[in-house]
């Protein structure tokens, strides 16, 4: 486990590395291309048990995402692996606040009531049909949901409802200049979360002078 650069976070903790989802702008692949010493499979899907204790070293409470540069929740993601997983989570006795990430929502069961200082999030990019995304993270057990428009490729669709979310992060595309940036993207989600009261977290990378770097409040 890692102490990271991601702004909204403090660890990146990763007993999975490697993805299969093939997204054109992943940054994380081309790190495992880059240092192959490291990452031995490539960007292969694999399981590390041996990091399964690592956020129980730690001797204070932070912040903690999960699976960084993998998808906990994807189709091609060993149930036996999110189950050890979940469970060191549960059974971890400093309260971190993990913070979970997926793009596939609609396989998180909706019968398991996640921890409460777990965070669930899905990513939304509006490229595509992902904003479907958002009803699906709605459904969730979570004491917290949240989005991460990360990267923001498009517009957010007309009468998209964020009501139910907890938290938004929003950040551009790096790396790359396929996608331009319009601010008008940014300035919608804004007011879709100050109309609806939802903490946002804008990125440094979108270069705001004055950016909302707000965090979910506790429920009780």
């Amino acid at each position: 486990m890692n102490r990271t650069k991601i702004e909204w976070t403090n660890y990146s903790w990763n007993p999975i590395v490697g993805c299969s989802h093939g997204c054109w702008y992943c940054y994380a692949r081309k790190i495992t291309q880059r240092f192959p010493k490291i990452f031995p499979n490539g960007f292969e899907p694999t399981f590390y048990p041996e990091r399964l204790i690592e956020p129980s070293l730690l001797k204070k409470p932070s912040k903690i995402f999960c699976c960084s540069i993998s998808d906990l929740f994807a189709s091609w993601t060993p149930t036996k692996w999110r189950d050890q997983i979940l469970e060191a989570i549960e059974k971890c006795p400093i309260k971190h606040t993990f913070q979970l990430l997926t793009k596939n929502p609609e396989r998180i069961p909706l019968d398991y009531i996640f921890p409460e200082n777990v965070w669930v999030g899905t990513t939304v990019t509006n490229e595509g049909k992902d904003w479907i995304n958002i009803d699906h993270i709605k459904q969730v057990k979570a004491k917290i949901k949240f989005i991460s428009f990360e990267p923001l490729l498009d517009e957010v669709p007309p009468n998209t409802d964020l009501r139910g979310i907890d938290w938004v992060i929003v950040g551009k595309l790096t790396g790359s200049k396929k996608v331009k940036l319009n601010m008008n993207w940014v300035e919608d989600i804004k007011f879709e979360c100050s109309f609806n009261k939802i903490p946002i977290f804008m990125k440094n990378n979108l270069k705001l002078q004055n950016p909302r770097q707000e965090y979910p409040k506790e429920k009780g």
